[in-house]
């Protein structure tokens, strides 16, 4: 989205508000839900690990937190209303101020490179558990381990 020129109408610019702005609530809900869950210390791994995995979570989740407040100040702070797929309209409540707009841009932008570098590390460190730790890890992601009735795993 970052090299798509401001000046001209583009469909992908609209696709991309809609899809936000039609997932905002559950986004949300999914960031209260991570924070809410602890981040087990698993065998083997050191404190320094634990801590880095935690640490890159957070960061993740702050970055996510941050764009769902910079895009629709973005769009806003323009003066324009957010469209939802033509299907409805979420008004501006400020109108135009252009120096707000152009500080969210800023963090919106700066925002989704932190995402990208910290889903890569994320990534890369999956698979360090899978193809060198071989442990659970990789497969925790993909399946919830199961709970017995007093609630440990």
């Amino acid at each position: 989205m970052q090299g798509i020129p401001e000046d001209a109408p583009n469909p992908l610019v609209d696709i991309h508000i809609s899809i936000a702005a039609s997932t905002w609530l559950l986004i949300w809900i999914r960031i209260g839900w991570r924070m809410k869950t602890v981040h087990p210390l698993l065998n083997g791994q050191t404190r320094f690990a634990h801590y880095s995995a935690k640490l890159l979570h957070y960061v993740l989740l702050a970055a996510i937190a941050v764009m769902l407040i910079s895009g629709p100040t973005m769009v806003w702070t323009a003066g324009y209303p957010i469209e939802v797929f033509g299907w409805f309209a979420i008004p501006s409540p400020t109108g135009e101020i252009t120096w707000v707009n152009e500080v969210a841009h800023q963090l919106h932008g700066s925002c989704a490179d932190v995402i990208v570098i910290a889903f890569l590390i994320h990534v890369g460190s999956a698979f360090k558990h899978l193809m060198f730790n071989n442990d659970e890890t990789f497969i925790r992601m993909l399946v919830a381990p199961k709970r017995n009735k007093s609630g440990s795993e």
